[in-house]
């Protein structure tokens, strides 16, 4: 549906509410969505020694990640035998819940991973080699896609999909421009919040900027200039790009970097996005569905140290307090909103250009395209 404004431009409409509210569609989205498309999971510096594994949520599934003798695998995180997952998470799928860290089994390495259950152990590529001594013949556990864009590991459930870089192409190149190291940075840090609204409002409210004068003073300030916004919709990606402010308005120190001026964000469908703040601070958003109405938010920092020094903790948490913290609120009352019976789709304002400022939200219509290109089937490998 379309709404035509006084000046003859043409706007479409939202989705209906039920569309963020339906179990039954979520339920939709997580076999024709989620079940096949690449989603980041975290880089390959959390697995670049053998024996070291890291654990991720795909949807509704969990996976493991493992490097096996400079190998690296994918699996489902999943024991044979009984169904109970091999390592143990917390919500998100990436916090093992007893030895595990995101680097790797208690930071040695590790040849194999034993089900706390039952005990029966897989190898780092997901073969059952022990059964409690059971002869019970071979058995692996189901393998998912692994591939890496500039670093990040991206999985897939789907073995049929399009590759990694046919679904995304040139991203790579335009990400190592603003971000030339991004293959040689480290996990530094992670915040999570749990979102009270579905996955889609969330990722619309990261896409659009049109919010952004209204309500990121801090960020439309101190880390871009928002006349130089712009959000490029195209494919399975959404290319954000900025320029920094100038010298004596930047909100924190970008030391070492004074050339690095640019501000770009690589936003993949449906919830995956990588971005570098100006000073080439690199730094993730990944969102993970917990239910028709409840998202899961891992925001997470990529240095060349392990541990964030303190002028990159002041980033940190300058950007939590602010940008990220100040869109809480907003989704959950969306989420409230399109549950409402008042509530009418209403038109989302695209600029003629195709291109986005933060006066229009075209890349909002770009998702609610590819949303309902993946609910009909009909889809080009996202």
């Amino acid at each position: 549906m379309t709404v035509t404004s006084e000046s003859n431009t043409v706007f479409p409409r939202g989705l209906e509410g039920s569309s963020y509210t339906d179990p039954a569609v979520y339920a939709h989205e997580l076999e024709h969505i989620f079940a096949k498309t690449w989603q980041m999971v975290g880089h390959q510096s959390q697995v670049a020694e053998p024996g070291q594994i890291l654990t991720a949520k795909v949807g509704s599934e969990g996976v493991i990640v493992a490097n096996d003798n400079g190998t690296v695998n994918g699996f489902y995180n999943v024991c044979q035998h009984r169904g109970h997952e091999l390592i143990p998470t917390d919500s998100s799928g990436s916090e093992p819940l007893e030895a595990l860290t995101t680097s790797g089994l208690a930071g040695t390495s590790h040849s194999s991973i034993t089900c706390p259950y039952h005990a029966w152990s897989y190898n780092l590529g997901g073969n059952l080699i022990h059964a409690r001594g059971e002869k019970v013949g071979d058995i692996c556990v189901p393998p998912v896609r692994v591939e890496t864009m500039a670093g990040f590991l991206f999985v897939n459930l789907d073995p049929d999909a399009p590759s990694l870089a046919d679904t995304i192409p040139g991203v790579e190149d335009k990400l190592l421009a603003i971000a030339p190291d991004a293959s040689e940075r480290v996990f530094s840090y992670r915040r999570t919040h749990e979102i009270n609204a579905n996955w889609k409002i969330a990722v619309e409210n990261y896409n659009e900027c049109y919010h952004c004068p209204n309500v990121h003073k801090a960020f439309s300030a101190g880390v871009v200039t928002p006349a130089s916004y712009r959000i490029h919709p195209y494919g399975n990606t959404i290319h954000h790009t900025a320029e920094a402010p100038s010298a004596d308005k930047v909100a924190y120190e970008r030391s070492g970097a004074e050339d690095a001026n640019d501000y770009g964000s690589f936003f993949t469908w449906p919830v995956s996005s990588i971005q570098c703040y100006p000073g080439r601070v690199l730094n993730t958003f990944r969102w993970v569905p917990l239910s028709v109405d409840r998202t899961l938010l891992l925001r997470e920092w990529w240095f060349a140290n392990s541990e964030p020094t303190a002028e990159q903790m002041e980033i940190i948490e300058l950007d939590w307090d602010t940008t990220v913290s100040e869109d809480f609120e907003l989704m959950d009352s969306v989420q409230r909103g399109v549950s409402s019976r008042g509530y009418r789709p209403g038109p989302i304002i695209n600029d003629p250009s195709g291109v986005a400022t933060v006066h229009s939200e075209n890349s909002v219509s770009h998702l609610h395209g590819l949303w309902r290109e993946a609910m009909a089937g009909n889809t080009s490998g996202g």
